[in-house]
Order: C-alpha cells, then sequence, then structure tokens
C-alpha cells in the first residue's frame, strides 16, 4: 500500500503593522508575534518590538526639522542615535555608513507600481507591504488630520487622501486592512489615484515641498529677530604721499 500522503504545512499570512507616532500607537499589536512591526516617528518613545524602522527624510531636511525643541520629540542628535542603536533594518532614502543597519528604500519600484502618490511616510510603508504580498495591513498611530481638526496640532490633511487611496488597492487586491476604531481614515471599495507635484521627503529642496513651511517661517524669524550688527568704526585713508 502506499503511504498516505502528508499535509504540507501552510506557511502563515504575513501582517503588517504600520506605526506612527500618534496616539493609537500603544494599541498596536506588539504582544503578537504573528504581525511585523514596521515603525516611523522621532517621538521620544521606544516601541516594545520593532521589525522594520523607516525614517525616509534626507538627512539635511532630518537635521532642519528637528533643530528646535518639540514637546515629546528627539533632537537630531537623540534621534540619530536611536537610529543608531536599532538592531533591526532602517529603511532610508540611502545606506548610510553611520546606521549599520540601514537599506535603501526602494522608491523605483513603488513608483512603478503605484504612480507619484506618496505625500507621507505612511504612504511609502502602505505602498511597500503590498508590493511584497503581505496578507494583512494594520494602522496603529497614523490617523491624519487638518489643524481645525485637531487644534494646536501641524495640519497633516494633505497626507490623507494617498494613504486612503493605498489602503483602497490593499483592499482591492485582497489584503485585510485594520484600521483601530477612533481613526477618522477612510478605505474607499473604488480608490481614486491623487498625484502630487512633490514626493514626500525626497523632494525636499523644492519650493513646493509643503511639509517644510514650519522650517521656513522659523528661518525668516530668524532674520528679523537677528541683532544687527555694529558698524565698523571707519578707516580713515591718506591720499597724501610719503614725508620725504
Amino acid at each position: 500500500m502506499n503511504p498516505a500522503p502528508t499535509a504540507t504545512a501552510q506557511p502563515a499570512p504575513r501582517k503588517v503593522a504600520i506605526v506612527g507616532g500618534g496616539p493609537t500607537r500603544v494599541k498596536a499589536p506588539f504582544d503578537d508575534p504573528s504581525w511585523e512591526i514596521w515603525a516611523f516617528s522621532s517621538r521620544r518613545w521606544r516601541p516594545p518590538r520593532v521589525t522594520r524602522w523607516f525614517e525616509l527624510h534626507a538627512l539635511t531636511d532630518l537635521r532642519q526639522q528637528l533643530a528646535t525643541r518639540k514637546p515629546g520629540r528627539r533632537t537630531f542628535p537623540e534621534y540619530w542615535r536611536f537610529l543608531r542603536s536599532l538592531a533591526c533594518p532602517v529603511y532610508m532614502q540611502r545606506r548610510h555608513r553611520a546606521i549599520p543597519n540601514s537599506v535603501r528604500y526602494p522608491l523605483a519600484t513603488v513608483l512603478k507600481g503605484f504612480g507619484r502618490c506618496f505625500t507621507s511616510t505612511a504612504s511609502y510603508l502602505i505602498a511597500l507591504a503590498i508590493a511584497e504580498g503581505v496578507q494583512a495591513i494594520g494602522l496603529w498611530g497614523v490617523n491624519p488630520k487638518g489643524s481645525g481638526e485637531a487644534p494646536g496640532e501641524e495640519d497633516y490633511s494633505r497626507q490623507r487622501a494617498a494613504i486612503e487611496y493605498l489602503l483602497g488597492v490593499a483592499r482591492q487586491r485582497g489584503i485585510e486592512v485594520v484600521v483601530p476604531p477612533g481613526t477618522s481614515l477612510r478605505v474607499p471599495n473604488r480608490p481614486r489615484f491623487v498625484a502630487t507635484p512633490v514626493l514626500y521627503a525626497y523632494d525636499w529642496r523644492s519650493p513646493e515641498a509643503w511639509w517644510r513651511d514650519r522650517v521656513r517661517v522659523q528661518w525668516r524669524l530668524r532674520r528679523i529677530t537677528r541683532p544687527a550688527t555694529a558698524p565698523r568704526p571707519a578707516v580713515r585713508v591718506s591720499n597724501a604721499g610719503p614725508r620725504r
């Protein structure tokens, strides 16, 4: 008799939790090892567990944005030390020798697959998860709101359209999308592509790089408040020739 065929173990579905710096980050499934944790944020907060970290701002842009202290945020030196300490892959615009685990983010791949829609770090993570063929994507600590919706906070409303578009694409492709209660994001049944003239983080030199508005305001204020330098005393120059 032929032996009964043995059942082939099916690989566990890949589930990716995208974790930003918003309040719902603490509800992310850190205790569930079936979820990969893809995180990003300059907040003074270290996730209990992280599979991949993402810092997609160019270093000059990042240094300028973290030049002034903001409540709950790391300064640039603090954040740089944190990136260096991470044992997981750190996705950046390019590899950095000073960050041992830095990995170049595959920008060309996601642009080819999804177009120029990227207006936030979260949108890059969603696109990469879709491109890698995961079975579930969840968002925690990601809930971009306008300044009118969240008084006292920065305006993140420009980031919403691309995130919702990509979540809709994910659902269309059969990927389970998990959004925690209290999040205002909507997952459209018919996602509508929204192009952006500037790629978030990558096109930071562009005058249309809206995420740098606060940096530009700070520069203008410094120029206005900078004390005028005292004029140097005039040096008299004689036209008379040497005495004989």
